[in-house]
């Protein structure tokens, strides 16, 4: 197994580690959190009723003896309390006869007059303080709290025994922790399909960087072949120019229209390998832009002078517009070229009648430099397109044009790496209209 496939094989095992351990985790840290959160809810409810059943009792002791003069309307007492308090399953009030101790008033009539037999009510008699506890009958809790009666002179003189249930407050805990699990499970799945997400995220970023080492391997191997194909084709350029022009004998006509057609396939070639030399190095960032003052109208006429003859032989008009002073630039000199030589070479290119514009317009900042054509023009979808690499109009007005479809799309990066941006506007079977600007050169020197 090679290092590099090894290193792949460990971060895939890592990954599924993680993904397990998390997958494991988190569920377990979130029930651990709710059975806490359900334990300390329960113990603050049980201590309010506490709370409360104590006092009820407080309230017996204070307004049982004071409001009632006969076991009767005791009786009647327990019996509204009771009513007002459905959580109460039983409440008692005794005598004490002896050791041990009698119903006097109960919500459970069978009680009265009855000897109870608690140990309860004897501990807390002798011990002259209130006894709460908890108690459980089957499925339901209750509290249990047994708390001796005083008079108004702080004597002892009953015995007050109730019983409170637990069960509504038990159902609520119940259907709360029930809810709660029922969260917990939606969120487990959600954390799993985040977690599966996530490895699939990861096997994207690894395909992501293996495409990437294609694609610099890609790179690299089309800079390396453009590097290596200029040569010959240079050499090749060399000796057919001699060639026609009689270095090496005259030539009858059919020999130079042969090799006429041979130099066009060659220059072709050229302008075909220096498109990918210059796609090579832009995609990585290679390419060296430089920044320097220009005289703008110095290139353009240059570049009008170059493209004036291939313009009247096809037969259009080349009209230019450029403003008389115009600023000097800054900008990559040959790389400001050719941007205009794409741009206008395109617009021959699709132009078979009528003519080509070149045009400037100067604001605070930029010259925009604009070139318009009465050519075939575009589409809506084509002029979205119309910057992409390797893009071409496929029509049956372009069928017999040749190009690459890599010339504006470098073009849009050369104008971008001057500090500039390039628009178009084009109407289909009217024409189109390129334009870019080039930031204006400041004299830093002046104040």
């Amino acid at each position: 197994m090679s290092q590099t496939k090894k290193s792949f094989f460990l971060q895939q095992k890592y990954q599924i580690i993680y993904a397990v351990v998390l997958i494991l985790l988190i569920p377990v840290a979130i029930i651990f959190n709710t059975i806490l959160s359900i334990r300390s809810f329960q113990t603050n409810i049980d201590i309010n009723l506490q709370r409360q059943a104590l006092s009820i009792g407080s309230f017996f002791e204070t307004a049982v003896f004071q409001d009632v003069d006969d076991y009767g309307q005791l009786q009647d007492k327990v019996i509204a309390i009771g009513q007002s308090n459905p959580e109460l399953k039983n409440l008692d009030v005794l005598l004490p006869a002896g050791d041990d101790f009698t119903t006097t008033a109960s919500l459970d009539v069978v009680k009265l007059g009855k000897i109870s037999g608690n140990i309860n009510h004897t501990i807390a008699w002798h011990q002259n303080e209130a006894v709460a506890m908890l108690a459980s009958e089957e499925t339901e809790r209750f509290w249990e709290v047994v708390m001796p009666l005083h008079d108004t002179e702080g004597q002892k003189k009953a015995m007050l025994s109730l019983r409170m249930s637990l069960q509504t407050v038990d159902g609520l805990i119940k259907s709360t922790l029930t809810n709660s699990y029922i969260i917990l499970t939606i969120t487990v799945l959600i954390v799993i399909l985040l977690l599966a997400l996530n490895t699939r995220l990861f096997e994207y970023a690894i395909l992501f960087r293996k495409l990437k080492e294609v694609d610099k391997m890609k790179d690299e191997f089309i800079s390396i072949a453009s590097h290596e194909l200029r040569t010959p084709i240079t050499t090749i350029k060399g000796f057919l120019s001699m060639i026609l022009e009689g270095d090496y004998g005259q030539l009858n006509p059919q020999g130079r229209k042969g090799l006429k057609i041979m130099e066009a396939s060659v220059n072709r070639l050229g302008v075909l390998v220096g498109d990918l030399l210059n796609v090579s190095r832009i995609e990585q960032k290679r390419l060296q832009v430089k920044q320097e003052k220009i005289i703008l109208s110095e290139i353009l006429q240059s570049v009008v002078d170059e493209f004036e003859l291939r313009v009247k032989e096809k037969g259009l008009a080349f009209k230019t517009k450029i403003s008389k002073k115009l600023p000097a630039i800054l900008a990559d000199e040959d790389k400001l070229i050719q941007v205009l030589i794409n741009l206008i070479g395109n617009a021959v290119k699709y132009t078979k009648k009528g003519e080509i514009e070149l045009l400037t317009k100067i604001d605070d900042k930029f010259v925009t430099i604009m070139i318009k054509d009465t050519g075939l023009g575009m589409s809506a979808k084509e002029r979205e397109n119309l910057f992409s690499k390797f893009y071409r109009i496929q029509s049956d007005d372009t069928r017999g044009i040749v190009g690459t479809g890599l010339g504006l799309w470098i073009t849009k990066q050369l104008v971008e790496l001057m500090g500039g941006e390039i628009y178009l506007d084009s109407i289909k079977d009217v024409g189109t209209q390129f334009y870019f600007t080039v930031p204006i050169y400041k004299n830093n020197n002046k104040k």
